[in-house]
């Protein structure tokens, strides 16, 4: 199950006995974990009831799991990086996952039990697979862009303030998917509004920190309306915030690649409504992009996106230097972009 199916159980009550929080998007795997913690506990006797474990041996595991909630229902019993869901080479200890395997499929039902894994977890492993079998794996996987805007927007109303649709795929695609700094960047939002109830689109401008990506929109915005001045003054910010050159070309590559298929379906008549979800762009983004597109042909934007992907697989074939290879891929787009390749 993903994180909102969890959430839902949370919210129905109908927790089960076990359960394995696994997945990079570490910020929403800890606020389910406190929630948890918020709705098995009761308040005032949480450290009574609560004990957290880093890779225990299968005795301390089961000791801390037959024991008796302390006037409470349950019990909670947390697991950190446990070794025998881990992709860690190191031995495994047959007897300790045979024996922590075969209590997991009989835990005492006054105990509600969680592996707790920084990233993913190793899938090959018996453990895992019980824990699939009792469809008990919550994946915390990095949202998307749509379920990041529809987080966002809860999130903004829990702060006091109302956040429309657009507005929330506006800051996610300023400030990108991260969780922990989106909540940051909303923060700082709601402070800036103050008495104000609701979040407009240059109050995200004024306020929130630009991620990477969205700096390298703004660097191809800028270069094919003419403006190389500013496209490099963004390349310069982007690199000083310590993005490394070879992403930036990997964007670059990616934002060209986006106006060559936009210009084809300008070309072609495509209904504007399909084409953010065919481009896997925001709705509000899509005008930006159209306006970026129909300034050259489709051919010459073929041409700098094949340019873009030629310098890229030779740089990683090792052919061609990493140095400098952000700032060269800008000056061949500019000679591209102005006809003038010879």
């Amino acid at each position: 199950m993903n994180h909102t199916a969890f959430f839902d159980l949370l919210k129905k009550g109908t927790l089960g006995d076990a359960y394995l929080m696994e997945g990079t998007e570490e910020y929403i795997k800890q606020q389910a974990l406190e929630r948890l913690k918020e709705k098995l506990l009761p308040a005032g006797l949480e450290e009574m009831n609560l004990t957290e474990l880093t890779d225990p041996d299968a005795d301390a595991l089961i000791a801390a799991a037959e024991t008796l909630p302390f006037m409470g229902e349950k019990r909670l019993v947390v697991v950190r990086e446990c070794s025998l869901l881990s992709a860690s080479k190191k031995a495994a200890d047959e007897n300790k996952a045979a024996a922590i395997t075969e209590y997991v499929a009989h835990i005492s039902p006054s105990t509600c039990l969680i592996f707790y894994m920084k990233g993913k977890a190793d899938g090959r492993k018996k453990l895992y697979t019980l824990l699939k079998k009792k469809n008990a794996i919550v994946d915390f996987s990095p949202m998307s862009d749509a379920e990041c805007a529809g987080w966002a927007a809860k999130t903004m109303q829990r702060l006091g303030k109302a956040l429309s649709r657009e507005c929330a795929e506006k800051l996610v695609f300023t400030v990108g998917r991260d969780a922990a700094l989106l909540k940051q960047e909303m923060e700082k939002l709601a402070a800036y509004l103050n008495d104000r109830d609701t979040v407009a689109p240059e109050d995200i401008d004024a306020v929130c920190t630009r991620s990477s990506e969205y700096t390298v929109f703004q660097m191809v915005d800028a270069q094919v309306a003419g403006d190389n001045r500013q496209a490099f003054a963004l390349l310069r910010d982007v690199l000083r915030a310590g993005e490394d050159r070879i992403m930036v070309l990997a964007m670059l590559l990616r934002q060209y690649r986006i106006l060559y298929h936009m210009r084809c379906m300008l070309d072609e008549h495509t209904p504007q409504q399909s084409q953010a979800q065919l481009l896997g762009i925001p709705p509000f983004a899509v005008g930006r992009t159209q306006q970026q597109a129909r300034r050259f042909s489709k051919e010459r934007l073929r041409e700098a996106y094949d340019m873009l992907l030629g310098y890229e697989q030779g740089i990683k074939a090792g052919v061609l230097p990493q140095e400098a290879c952000a700032e060269n891929a800008l000056l061949k787009l500019e000679q591209i972009l102005r006809g003038d390749t010879k």
